[in-house]
């Protein structure tokens, strides 16, 4: 997992930096079910509450293809800006306050990425994954995966505009029969 021992880091001075380059490493967040391998790059800069995270990264979620139902991943470039808070200051021992909703470091001095890397991939996915770009899709008949095989349903296409079409011919004749016009 891409976990930074920053116990060092916490004692440097504002502005001292760390970077690493992570390559297929593992996530997981176990309360939430999450897990996913990450590429990229990884900067962590020390600021007055603790640590910011800079970082350049990649994931391939599983997902649902939106037209065929079929499992595909996708590609899914982040760009993580975060600042993670320390439980304790490494210095003092005293207890750093910080919001519900901020990342922390643990007790350890341990910065673990997964949960920041979760919430940043959920915000990035597609609202419709798609396998491939000309994904065929389901039949709408029988349900059969149109990637796979075809079935007999496709020789009768599905035409929603057709009372549309209908009407423009119709219209289209009265004009040239001198009728009322549109």
């Amino acid at each position: 997992m891409p976990q930074f021992n920053v116990a060092t880091l916490l004692q440097e001075p504002v502005g001292a930096t760390r970077r690493a380059t992570l390559e297929d490493e593992p996530l997981a967040v176990p309360a939430a079910g999450y897990t996913a391998r990450a590429s990229g790059s990884v900067e962590l800069i020390r600021t007055g509450r603790g640590v910011l995270v800079r970082a350049r990264l990649r994931v391939r979620p599983q997902l649902e293809c939106a037209r065929c139902l079929s499992p595909c991943s996708v590609d899914l470039p982040l760009t993580i800006a975060e600042e993670f808070v320390p439980l304790r200051d490494p210095i003092s021992g005293a207890t750093v306050a910080a919001d519900a909703d901020e990342f922390r470091i643990d007790t350890q001095h341990h910065l673990d990425l997964s949960e920041a890397v979760r919430q940043y991939e959920q915000a990035a996915l597609p609202l419709r994954p798609l396998c491939r770009e000309d994904c065929a899709g389901l039949c709408p008949v029988c349900g059969q995966n149109l990637n796979v095989r075809r079935c007999e349903h496709e020789a009768e296409p599905a035409e929603p505009w057709q009372g549309l079409a209908a009407l423009a011919e119709r219209l289209r004749s009265e004009e040239s029969d001198g009728g009322p016009q549109a």
